[in-house]
């Protein structure tokens, strides 16, 4: 995740959230998901495309290749463990644990979520009832 830049992780991030219920998500609807230009949008899409962590359709959208999704999965799973515990553990509130998440998702390592997920059970869900990714092996019941 080292290679990633905040805001290569914040398209990713559009891009996951908008293709959860469908298959592309166009230019537009990213560029209006993170309020920048269509021009600007597009410029980050097509970046991200030669990293490899976007396939573009012209015409039509994105989504996420296979390394793109592994990495923004990693994201959103550091994200919403260490959001639920500064929440659950820490006793912050969740617009401050949500925030605070945001500022370190791409920084925390994977042993210091797996630990947190640990303390907190496993939960299936954030506080804002969103899916937390499992963690392999940390979350894989036998």
């Amino acid at each position: 995740m080292g290679s990633l830049t905040r805001k290569e992780v914040e398209y990713l991030k559009a891009v996951f959230d908008l293709t959860s219920n469908r298959d592309l998500a166009s230019s537009l609807d990213i560029a209006n998901n993170l309020g920048v230009s269509c021009a600007t949008a597009s410029e980050t899409l097509k970046r991200l495309s030669e990293k490899g962590l976007v396939i573009r359709e012209p015409w039509k959208g994105v989504r996420l290749s296979e390394l793109g999704f592994k990495e923004i999965n990693k994201i959103v799973r550091n994200h919403r463990v260490f959001e639920t515990y500064a929440h659950k553990v820490l006793l912050v509130s969740l617009n401050e644990a949500c925030e605070c998440a945001r500022r370190i998702e791409m920084y925390l390592s994977e042993e210091i979520v797996n630990s947190m997920c640990r303390i907190l059970g496993h939960p299936k869900k954030c506080p804002h009832n969103k899916d937390i990714p499992r963690g392999i092996p940390c979350c894989v019941r036998e």
